[in-house]
């Protein structure tokens, strides 16, 4: 049956469900071999997910994979031993990721990759997530109600890529972005609220590519660009390669990429 299947060698474990409603089955606990597990839901609206305690002990498991379900209240799952890589896409968050009464799952966590795709219900990061500080990447895409990143964010010291694409409402990057040394390569592309970028980006000695076509409010660059002295690319529309022009002497090796603009497609983004 089922319900008492005995795979101990098995490593990846690959769900396709379609009620609105599903529990884990015991089994699974006992997969300690396994590494990867993704649920995609293919119902109408997000599934439920039940008995999620179930991998807590599962030391093995490297990376989740959840798709278009109810995201269940998921801190535990950050201690596993060896996890790395958690995506969540078209998933309804909700407080999943929001800390209880301690902090304690993210401290000890190893995750090097967290990415959150068109989960529409996603508004901010919980400050607890800053202290991920193993994390690598940081990938936050087409979350149209997402405005604001936590103060703390400058925590995250081991960053190295940070993709922002496509959430609308998303304002500014926090100040504390400058502390990041280790980040290369950021995409705040079509992030139409952003309208300024704080002096401390120009502390990022180690970026070396900026992709920001489709800022469309951004009026004027800080001074503080013309330290970026490791930046090789930008990659932004037309109107903001202008903004650009004045820091090329200042940076040797600077490649300004202008992409078109769709003017259409930009629109539609904004009244989505």
């Amino acid at each position: 049956m089922w319900y008492d299947l005995k795979a101990p060698k098995i490593e990846v474990l690959i769900l396709n469900i379609r009620s609105t409603k599903y529990a884990l089955a015991e089994f699974i606990k006992r997969m300690e071999r396994l590494k990867f597990l993704t649920i995609t839901s293919y119902s109408d609206c997000p599934s439920q997910l039940h008995n999620l305690y179930l991998i807590e002990c599962l030391s093995n498991l490297r990376t989740i994979r959840f798709e278009h379900v109810l995201v269940p209240f998921i801190q535990p799952i950050f201690a596993l031993r060896n996890f790395r890589k958690l995506s969540l896409v078209m998933c309804e968050i909700g407080n999943a990721l929001m800390c209880s009464i301690t902090e304690t799952p993210y401290i000890l966590s190893n995750i090097r990759e967290l990415e959150i795709d068109m989960c529409y219900d996603l508004k901010e990061l919980p400050l607890g997530l800053c202290s991920l500080v193993n994390l690598e990447k940081l990938s936050i895409t087409n979350c149209q109600e997402f405005d604001v990143l936590p103060k703390g964010f400058g925590c995250l010291s081991n960053l190295e890529i940070l993709r922002l694409h496509c959430c609308t409402k998303l304002q500014e990057l926090p100040e504390s972005i400058g502390s990041l040394c280790n980040l290369s390569f950021i995409d705040i592309s079509d992030c139409l609220s952003i309208n300024v970028l704080p002096e401390e980006v120009g502390e990022l000695c180690g970026l070396r590519v900026l992709k920001m076509d489709g800022c469309s409010g951004l009026q004027e660059l800080p001074g503080s660009m013309s330290k970026l002295l490791q930046l090789e690319d930008v990659i932004c529309d037309e109107e903001t390669s202008y903004l650009w022009m004045e820091f090329k002497s200042f940076i040797p090796n600077l490649k300004i990429n202008v992409v078109e603009d769709d003017r259409f497609e930009s629109f539609m983004k904004i009244v989505q």
